[in-house]
């Protein structure tokens, strides 16, 4: 009867850990169009992968690149949002990240510009959350 007991602990954490490790895998990837600035460095077009840190930072990460970290993240609230979007300042030909919106995590404030002439958003694909 141990044995039974210990096995049934064991499968069910293999079963929480794989869950884990899937849900973890659904880091939402975008791709940006156009060279922008984030956390005051220039970062070329491509794909980026987005999410959150154990910290609370939103971290950006280039496709095969390094990661961007955002010290200065503010949440602005926990509203459910279906896909990822990431809102871009635009003065003049400069786009500099502003806002990150993730499912599941919140929308957050990354970064304004107070001379921005408008906003462009980049979404990402609809997630099943």
């Amino acid at each position: 009867m141990n044995r039974r007991r210990i096995r049934t602990h064991v499968v069910a954490a293999a079963f929480i850990l794989a869950g884990a490790w899937w849900a973890h895998a659904q880091v939402p990837a975008l791709n940006i169009d156009f060279r922008f600035v984030a956390a005051g460095r220039a970062l070329n077009a491509g794909t980026y992968s987005v999410d959150i840190s154990p910290s609370g930072h939103v971290v950006l990460t280039a496709e095969g690149g390094a990661a961007v970290e955002f010290p200065d993240t503010k949440k602005l609230n926990d509203r459910k949002v279906d896909r990822a979007e990431l809102i871009f300042d635009v003065v003049g030909s400069a786009r500099f990240l502003s806002q990150v919106k993730l499912p599941g995590k919140g929308h957050f404030v990354v970064g304004r510009q107070e001379a921005a002439e408008g906003q462009e958003t980049v979404k990402g694909p609809k997630t099943g959350k």
